[in-house]
């Protein structure tokens, strides 16, 4: 993986990318959820050592509790 910083272009794009699931999350929007859990996995794999697996899995395992109930 490279380690280059990530451009002031990438960054936006991250934060607003970042600031829409959150909203999704914080509103319950179910409609969106397929949203979340995908850049939950992007992130992950882009980033596997920002959380460690057992975390990302529970929180993707939590956040599917919260779409199927």
């Amino acid at each position: 993986m490279d380690s280059q910083p990530l451009s002031i272009e990438d960054s936006w794009r991250l934060r607003v990318a970042s600031a829409q699931i959150y909203s999704i999350v914080k509103n319950r929007d179910l409609e969106h959820f397929d949203r979340v859990m995908a850049f939950l996995e992007a992130t992950y794999r882009l980033l596997p050592r920002l959380v460690a697996p057992i975390k990302h899995m529970k929180i993707m395992f939590g956040l599917k509790t919260l779409v199927w109930t």
